[in-house]
């Protein structure tokens, strides 16, 4: 069981360095590489007008924007699909990119022709732009969930080894502890106050001949 308690413990603790130093690698490059983003390259519609049916992929996350003479709070959107909207309003101005503004994401369950319709409150929208977020980030998604995953075994690893660890000290038989009186006698402490005392074999030997 020692044998068992030790490897586990190794493995799990060499598991969650790992998982740590990855998901650290990941998110750093993840944020430089989510900088240089050119967004004009993942337009998927440019709409002229305010409404439109446009085909949208359920694999695919996307975002509206509008032009920035308008106001993120004055401006909504409708994103219908078999009488369910799917439009979810997120005003963040760090994904805005040259002269346009995010309004909010399509939270899209099924693939198929969508009704989006965009509505300001004061004045018109005269076009406005779909943008697929989610692909321009690869695998992102899945090699954060695979990590979180890794992690939490690992960590469950490093636990049992743990337990096991205790366990095993607590089986382990005392070692036997002997002292030497000044007769040069070895006994057992335990037996020493029993009257019972352990001598030297060849002692004994010289007395009987004596």
């Amino acid at each position: 069981m020692e044998s068992v308690a030790k490897w586990a413990s190794v493995i799990g603790g060499i598991g969650i360095f790992v998982c740590f130093f990855a998901s650290s690698y990941f998110l750093s490059s993840w944020g430089s590489s989510h900088d240089d983003v050119d967004w004009n390259d993942w337009v998927v519609y440019e709409v002229e007008g305010n409404e439109a049916t446009l085909f949208l992929d359920e694999d695919v996350g996307y975002t509206i924007y509008v032009e920035d003479t308008h106001s993120c709070s004055e401006v909504t959107a409708k994103v219908y699909f078999e009488g369910e909207d799917y439009y979810y309003e997120n005003c963040d101005p760090y994904y805005d990119f040259d002269d346009w503004i995010q309004i909010g994401d399509i939270v899209n369950w099924y693939s198929g022709d969508h009704q989006v319709q965009v509505i300001a409150d004061s004045g018109s929208v005269e076009r406005f732009i779909i943008v697929d977020w989610t692909s321009v980030e690869g695998n992102s998604f899945e090699f954060a969930l695979l990590s979180g995953v890794a992690c939490c075994a690992s960590l469950l690893v490093l636990v049992i080894g743990l337990i096991l660890t205790g366990l095993s000290e607590k089986k382990s038989p005392a070692t036997p502890q002997f002292v030497r009186d000044s007769s040069g006698h070895y006994s057992n402490p335990g037996q020493a106050s029993e009257g019972r005392a352990e001598r030297d074999p060849s002692e004994s030997d010289s007395e009987w001949w004596n």
